[in-house]
């Protein structure tokens, strides 16, 4: 029996322009457009000056700014990086340092694995270990960023739970960048999901699994978020 999978997507497409995502005031809003203005920044380093920032507002920052792939995975407690609202002073920063700071005292950690910036969680389940560690064989995907990363999601609840099939559909931008993975003969969730962050304009995925088996599909998924449509410009409040 096929099983929807529900695909869910930062961007959809309204009037000829993308539906702006705003969420802070003045410098620090973060606004998705069709065709984002690009500054020069060739040292990749991070401005982030924002008062009530989350964590995970920094990491989208400084992998906006940089075009650093950056990989996260969520854990027992997924909200953990949405709080506490804090202030931020980051002047001309590294990303590594950027994101070192954003993840001080959550209980994260960070590693760069094949040129992506990883965070993972400290609470991880043994379930959700497995899922990020979940061997592939022949993958091989398509399309856009987030096309790519709904096959990833509908492999890997047919890997889960053996006889279940997978359909969706995704929503984007006319103007949105598509790749072709070539066929990958065994790679983890971990390495399929840096592998398709790493295209083009680059991006971020976040790996979001329940803590334990479940047969809700929304409890499996991977979600990317492309920079295309993000300006790399400093975020600065004050």
């Amino acid at each position: 029996m096929l099983r929807v999978l529900a695909i869910s997507f930062l961007f959809s497409l309204s009037c000829g322009c993308l539906r702006a995502q705003n969420i802070h005031p003045d410098g620090c809003r973060v606004t998705a457009k069709f065709a984002p203005v690009i500054v020069s920044n060739p040292s990749a380093t991070v401005t982030f000056k924002c008062t009530h920032a989350t964590p995970l507002d920094l990491i989208r920052a400084a992998g906006r700014q940089t075009r650093i792939p950056i990989g996260l995975v969520l854990g027992l407690n997924p909200s953990r990086l949405e709080k506490p609202q804090r202030s931020y002073d980051l002047e001309g920063v590294t990303a590594q340092n950027a994101l070192t700071e954003a993840i001080r005292d959550t209980g994260y950690s960070l590693r760069e694995d094949d040129g992506v910036q990883v965070l993972i969680a400290g609470d991880l389940t043994p379930s959700q270990k497995n899922i990020l560690y979940l061997q592939y064989a022949n993958f091989q995907s398509s399309g856009t960023m987030a096309v790519m990363a709904a096959n990833l999601t509908g492999w890997m609840w047919m890997a889960t739970h053996p006889g279940s099939g997978y359909g969706g559909s995704t929503l984007g931008s006319t103007n949105d960048e598509r790749f072709t993975l070539g066929e990958m003969p065994s790679a983890t969730t971990e390495e399929i999901a840096n592998k398709i962050v790493s295209q083009g304009s680059k991006g971020m995925w976040i790996l979001r699994t329940a803590p334990n088996d479940t047969h809700n599909t929304s409890d499996y998924q991977v979600d990317v978020e492309p920079y295309q449509h993000y300006s790399n410009r400093p975020n600065v409040e004050f």
